[in-house]
């Protein structure tokens, strides 16, 4: 009986080499995608105008209908990450051409990945959080920042913002957008994200301590 000599498709990859001659190659497209925004930089994003799903591809809040698609960049913006590797070459080719920025954008399956600087992405990202409330409720999402914003919903909108409760000097809920590493709650709430698990594990306890209300604050 002949043997089944069929193989797997070589996956596709991302590799991006930037105007500095930086290259940005990860075993993940998506990976690869978030580090050249992050090295384009938060000031250039309101610039690019694409979108996804007939949404903003880049966005300062979680669209519930797609939070588990949207992944984190920096200072508190957000990219709806649905598509395949094709998707996101054509996007970035697309973002070059909005910013008037020289990179070059390559798909192929043979690429040397940074899979040292992979590895240490993940181990920073593989943090949650994990929220037990006196009702037996449990609130411990994949990613923090959705646990963050659920348990303040849970615990309250208004409640927390009578205490008037601050992260590092500033309100912790404006009824205005005042900082970029704010998103919208409520339609005229806007919460700060702490940018770090630690940060927003210390932030729960605080308002535990504040509300009396006997959350229990793990990390995981």
């Amino acid at each position: 009986m002949k043997q089944d000599l069929r193989q797997r498709a070589a996956k596709k990859l991302l590799r991006v080499t930037m105007p500095d001659g930086t290259v940005i190659c990860h075993k993940s497209a998506t990976m690869t995608m978030i580090d050249v925004l992050t090295a384009i930089g938060s000031e250039n994003f309101p610039r690019i105008t694409l979108e996804s799903c007939y949404l903003p591809l880049l966005s300062q809040e979680i669209y519930p209908k797609y939070e588990g698609w949207m992944k984190p960049i920096c200072d508190g913006w957000y990219m709806n990450t649905q598509g395949d590797t094709d998707q996101k070459y054509m996007q970035l080719m697309s973002i070059a051409r909005q910013l008037k920025i020289d990179i070059e954008v390559e798909v192929g399956t043979d690429f040397a990945t940074s899979d040292v600087k992979m590895k240490q992405k993940i181990k920073r990202r593989a943090q949650k959080l994990l929220v037990k409330f006196l009702d037996g409720g449990c609130i411990g999402d994949s990613s923090s920042v959705v646990t963050f914003i659920k348990t303040i919903v849970k615990i309250g909108i208004d409640v927390i913002t009578r205490k008037g409760l601050e992260y590092k000097g500033r309100p912790l809920i404006t009824f205005t957008k005042q900082y970029n590493d704010q998103i919208r709650i409520d339609d005229n709430r806007w919460l700060t994200i702490p940018p770090h698990t630690r940060d927003k594990y210390k932030m729960l306890r605080i308002i535990d301590s504040v509300m009396r209300s006997g959350l229990e604050v793990s990390m995981i």
